[in-house]
């Protein structure tokens, strides 16, 4: 079990909370936790993104006053939480897309009825400790067998129509936030066609047909006819060959090169986007480049 902990230890508490967690799930489970501690949460971000390709983390074990402030207000550290468990939710996850849970523990001012819980449960935060839940033993219980989905709904009585997806967007549409997330994973993983085989594979499971056909629209041109070479399932959702397209763009340039020029070049204008081209790519679904 590998675990990134960002928790802050108790005032009143001379023991290290990180040791007396891993003690425990050991005493408990027989098992032993390996883990990395974070102290801020640019510093949780940054660390999940520089492991990604090897799958380090299986758990996220967070508290609720990391980087805490005496001064703020309750709605001000709502809005910060909120805030800050976005940002980490749209990083958490795998090579392959999985997601990494999210233990958070929160302060203990806060009780089942706080509309925080269905906020996080928005993000897909299903595992928060609340009131008399605070316990290392509950710690433990989790992070051997994380709740999903589900259980959180019964759990915390949550109703569908009270939920307030903040980002909901109309079922035919993809939340752009997910969006920019599955064309990065592509993106860099443009040359292993295993990956991006899986990938879309794992996509087709978890989103509707009309968000696939926006996923495939904004995919690079160098994955999508690799998809189309090497996936069924791609094939079975493209509407269009762009591996067909591409070919009969770039027979036209040429054509037009021989008999204008007579030299065979080859055109990256403004038609035709060259597979294998990082730098165009990123130009034409991202912008500016990302400087991370």
């Amino acid at each position: 079990m590998r675990i990134l902990f960002a928790v802050s230890n108790d005032d009143n508490s001379k023991n290290d909370i990180v040791e007396v967690i891993q003690n425990e799930y050991q005493r408990l489970y027989k098992k032993i936790i390996s883990y990395k501690r974070a102290f801020f949460y640019d510093a949780i971000i940054d660390e999940i993104r520089a492991t990604r390709n090897n799958n380090r983390y299986d758990l996220i074990v967070l508290s609720e006053d990391l980087e805490k402030s005496i001064n703020e207000s309750y709605d001000s550290q709502d809005e910060n939480l909120y805030r800050h468990i976005d940002q980490i939710t749209d990083e958490a996850y795998k090579e392959d897309g999985t997601g990494i849970p999210i233990i958070l523990i929160c302060r203990d001012r806060r009780t089942e009825q706080d509309p925080i819980v269905s906020q996080l449960f928005t993000l897909g935060v299903y595992n928060v400790l609340i009131g008399k839940e605070r316990t290392i033993q509950n710690v433990c219980s989790l992070i051997e067998s994380p709740r999903n989905k589900k259980k959180a709904k019964l759990l915390y009585n949550l109703q569908p129509k009270e939920l307030k997806y903040k980002e909901e967007a109309p079922k035919s549409v993809i939340n752009r936030k997910e969006l920019n997330s599955i064309i990065r994973f592509f993106s860099t993983y443009a040359d292993k066609t295993d990956k991006c085989v899986r990938g879309f594979s794992k996509l087709v499971r978890e989103y509707n047909e009309d968000q696939i056909q926006v996923i495939i629209e904004n995919l690079p041109l160098n994955v999508r006819i690799l998809l189309e070479e090497n996936s069924e399932e791609y094939l079975s959702y493209a509407k269009v060959s762009v591996k067909n397209t591409y070919k009969t763009k770039k027979s036209t340039l040429e054509e037009k090169n021989l008999g204008g020029s007579g030299k065979n070049e080859t055109s990256t204008g403004r038609g035709v986007i060259i597979p294998g081209s990082a730098d165009s790519n990123r130009r034409r679904f991202f912008g500016k480049p990302n400087k991370n």
